[in-house]
């Protein structure tokens, strides 16, 4: 395991082809970042999964700097160099893993080849994935019986829902609803809306009843999952202003 000593680090760490018999994982590891935080362009012999939990992070690759948020997969190609570009990050937890997908089998080598042929860098939507890859890390930092095994499994089922999102994303397209199925916080908020559709209803308050980190999370996560933002929820239109809808909204 190697340690970060990086000043603008709170905690992290890296483990380098961490399970013996699974020469296919490169790497895993988490880190707590405080803003200013820094990496330097670096590269890896597979695919990088990097899931951001809380806060935001910049990713600069292939001449591009991207910003990724809750909730986001960023994906480093092998042997292309990445890191944060010339802007700091933000303060930000993330968990990661490097893959060397061809070494997995069928199911490897087809999400390989669809990740080259369309190149995507930056998923939104993709919170189910983050048990899977705090799964495969907790079993390196605390090695146990068919730990190899556990992993295994743990890459597949990453694999797959990967490979689902991509296709969600081909079927709707950028601006259409997700097909995801609805989170307990959403679900919660879109309760609570119902029971109260006559009253007005602060976005703190429903950001609170579907325990999101903030308000635009919230906002973001409700119109990925249900189509419309709150406000157009309880108005039955897209309401981004009181002229655009005959009816006032009930969220402010």
């Amino acid at each position: 395991m190697k340690v970060f000593r990086d000043p603008r680090l709170v905690s992290g760490y890296v483990y380098e082809h961490p399970v013996a018999d699974l020469p296919e994982l490169t790497h895993c590891g988490e880190a707590l970042c405080a803003a200013g935080h820094h990496l330097a362009p670096h590269v890896h012999s597979g695919f990088e999964f990097m899931l951001v939990s809380r806060g935001e992070a910049r990713w600069w690759a292939a001449g591009k700097t991207l910003l990724q948020r809750p909730g986001d997969l960023y994906i480093a190609y092998p042997g292309e160099p990445h890191g944060t570009g010339r802007q700091r990050n933000p303060e930000n937890q993330q968990v990661w893993i490097g893959v060397e997908l061809e070494g997995l089998g069928r199911t490897g080598r087809a999400l390989a080849d669809r990740l080259r042929r369309d190149k995507p860098r930056l998923i939104s939507g993709c919170e189910n994935l983050e048990p899977a890859l705090r799964g495969i890390v907790r079993q390196v930092v605390s090695p146990r019986p068919r730990r190899t095994q556990v992993i295994t499994g743990w890459i597949r089922t990453l694999i797959e829902l990967i490979e689902q999102r991509l296709d969600q994303e081909n079927d709707r397209g950028a601006e259409s609803v997700s097909l995801d199925p609805l989170s307990p916080g959403v679900q919660r908020a879109l309760s609570y809306l119902e029971r109260n559709l006559e009253h007005r209803v602060p976005l703190a308050d429903l950001a609170a009843i579907a325990t999101a980190r903030s308000v635009p999370q919230f906002c973001a996560r409700f119109k990925r999952q249900v189509g419309v933002s709150p406000a157009a929820f309880t108005c039955g239109c897209d309401w981004s202003g009181a002229a655009s809808c005959g009816s006032p909204p009930s969220i402010f």
